[in-house]
């Protein structure tokens, strides 16, 4: 008798994963992953331009294309694939399904009316493979979970949903950790919502030796009476002891035989080097106090100058979107009663670091580290698609409140603070002292002893038993400019490495390219004859692989 599969699929902002599950007995058989997002940039807004610029159909084409890729990487029948469930934020599930995306990058009902945009519905739907263009059964059915408001997507609802705080009475802080951080804040039931650019830093991106949550990243460090000691990441991903350094040097002091090297470092020992630094004053922002100006962790792993000022303004992020929060709900960081932190970002971390760093409020008494919320929803809906029903129910009735920090003078005044803190190095002392000026409230102090509640052994409890693939991508788009002379400045002025001409063709790998956000190929251009748009726009057909 044929295996009855259902595929659970998180679309993330830095990356991809996917499981197999055994619809009959509920077992997960394998798990995939991706190191990178298909598209173009660092963060969600980078996808939205780029999708906005060149083409809905060609940002769907190429996201659809490296999910099939996920897919073939989980080693199952995909014929015998009778369901599928997504989760994912309002920009990547719009991407996914192929729909209307201009109305989340224009604000306001008389822009979206001047520009002749219709918003379209994101309750909850069952579409088939064939409709999304998946390389499955063609009749399997796609659950995709509605969004509360076109402000806060399924990945929002999936971090509420599996902590259950809507249920309870108090006060709780809710946040998937990530490049884009969603952040609720509920009193009773109410939602207070936010979603916070925090950027690529915290997920290990934007940094020099910097990579997803992966086999042989650094994932945690610490302090002991010889040095720093480093925590990596096993093929399982379970972290493993690593050698003790001298961070100033990076000279080895005690040396671990655990049979795990490492190849990089993941956002949560970023964080970790950033609390410790700071604890131990070789940072002193915004310099690091050592003879070549870096932290050293191991022979080409370090972070530098440059690194820990994006890391600064990606946990300023957190800090003053939870203080908008508070202030906007007219309640104080310190009458909090459970703190939740989602995401691999949010469970690898050390919560005492994210506590002296800024990252969750440091008055958390009471601490809990969940996981992948986004996919592990999405499997309680492969198992059960009566869930669909109630989530859209849940959605419906929410009492929610979204606080665009965008346009949040609140938020403004507060995150020029931070920006002053790891920028100039202002002292924290007068932060909060500009925080009274402003009328807010300061930041409490840190709590000595929280309780911390580590759910699982890791982000994604369950790998199956044929483990972890890491799915390899890159799609590549191609053209030829009429005028270029092959002189190579593009390539050369390419940051990442995603740009490549051959016998006039020019090629962007698009998981490499930062995207809108960069256009150093195009500015670049003595010539001035290379149009971005224009390499990747339908209408060119371009080749994706």
């Amino acid at each position: 008798m044929k295996t009855r599969y259902g595929i659970a699929l998180d679309i993330g902002t830095s990356g991809i994963r996917a499981q197999a599950l055994n619809i009959e007995d509920g077992k997960v058989i394998s798990t995939a992953i991706t190191l990178r997002h298909p598209l173009p940039g660092a963060n969600v807004v980078d996808h939205l331009h780029f999708a906005i610029k060149v083409g809905r159909d060609t940002a769907h084409e190429i996201l659809i294309d490296t999910v099939n890729k996920v897919l073939n990487s989980l080693n199952i029948d995909l014929e015998n694939v009778e369901r599928l469930a997504v989760c994912g934020n309002p920009i990547q599930l719009s991407l996914f399904h192929n729909i209307e995306i201009r109305d989340l990058a224009y604000w306001g009902p008389h822009a979206l009316e001047r520009l002749h945009v219709t918003p379209p519905s994101r309750d909850a739907i069952t579409v088939n493979g064939a409709e999304i263009g998946l390389k499955i059964n063609q009749e399997a059915e796609i659950y995709i979970p509605p969004a509360i408001k076109h402000e806060i997507g399924a990945d929002a609802l999936a971090m509420l949903f599996k902590s259950q705080v809507l249920e309870k009475k108090g006060i709780y802080l809710v946040s998937d950790f990530g490049t884009n951080a969603e952040i609720a804040l509920v009193i009773d039931g109410e939602v207070y919502s936010c979603s916070a650019a925090a950027g690529p830093a915290v997920e290990g991106q934007m940094i020099e030796k910097g990579r997803l949550a992966s086999p042989g990243t650094i994932c945690d460090l610490e302090l002991t009476d010889y040095g720093w000691k480093t925590r990596i990441l096993d093929d399982d991903l379970i972290a493993q002891d690593g050698n003790t350094v001298d961070p100033s040097g990076g000279t080895v002091i005690l040396s671990e035989e655990s049979g795990v090297k490492p190849i990089g470092i993941t956002g949560t020992g970023v964080i970790a080097a950033y609390s410790l630094g700071l604890s131990t004053g070789i940072i002193k922002l915004p310099k690091i106090k050592s003879s070549d100006g870096k932290i050293n962790l191991h022979e080409d792993i370090y972070l530098t100058e440059r690194d820990i000022e994006n890391i600064g303004k990606a946990l300023g992020a957190f800090r003053a979107a939870h203080l908008t929060l508070a202030e906007e709900s007219g309640v104080f960081l310190d009458e909090i009663d459970e703190t939740y932190m989602a995401g691999a970002s949010g469970f690898y971390v050390d919560p005492h670091k994210s506590l002296n760093v800024g990252q969750i409020p440091p008055s958390s008494r009471e601490i809990y580290q969940m996981g992948n919320t986004s996919l592990a929803m999405a499997k309680d809906l492969v198992l059960d698609p009566g869930l669909l029903e109630k989530l859209q129910k849940i959605a419906d009735g929410m009492r929610s409140k979204h606080i665009t920090l965008a346009t949040s003078p609140t938020f403004e005044k507060i995150y020029s603070l931070e920006l002053a803190m790891c920028e100039q190095g202002m002292p924290f002392w007068m932060y909060n002292d500009w925080l009274t000026k402003y009328g807010f409230q300061k930041i409490p102090p840190k709590v000595s002893n929280p309780v911390i509640h580590r759910i699982f052994e890791r982000d994604i409890p369950e790998l199956g038993e044929e483990g972890l693939k890491i799915t390899k991508i890159g799609g590549l788009l191609k053209a030829e400019f009429e005028g270029c002379t092959s002189c190579m400045t593009c390539a050369q002025n390419c940051p990442e490495d995603a740009l490549t001409i051959e016998n006039g063709v020019v090629t962007i790998r698009t998981d490499l390219c930062s995207g809108m956000a960069c256009l150093r190929c195009e500015l670049g251009c003595p010539q001035k004859v290379f149009k971005y748009e224009e390499l990747l726009t339908p209408e060119k057909k371009p080749e994706t692989s």
